[in-house]
């Protein structure tokens, strides 16, 4: 399965949550997309609005939330759900240089 960057998934977690997200958006550069390492670098996509300045919102998926960063694994990702525009790629790409002060 070839990932991209700026596309969002569904995803079964390794250990469901009630409430949890069941969308990840990733994150991480292609080439960790590409590469043979089982993980890349998701956020959780959910469905109302956090009230943070660290969520974007994405047309059409609900909110992408920096805070919630983490390992996905790829053989759990699902079926595409999507693909966020440029504009909200820039935004989520501003909300991770804030949120790690880069």
């Amino acid at each position: 399965m070839a990932l991209h960057r700026g596309e969002v998934y569904a995803y079964t977690p390794v250990l469901p949550r009630p409430g949890q997200s069941l969308l990840r958006l990733i994150v991480s550069a292609d080439a960790l997309n590409d590469s043979s390492i089982p993980i890349t670098l998701g956020l959780q996509v959910v469905d109302h609005d956090p009230g943070s300045l660290l969520s974007v919102h994405l047309d059409g998926h609900g909110w992408a939330v920096v805070t919630t960063i983490e390992q996905v694994m790829k053989r759990r990702i699902g079926e595409l759900a999507g693909r966020i525009s440029t504009d909200e790629q820039n935004a989520v790409d501003n909300a991770l240089r804030a949120a790690v002060d880069l």
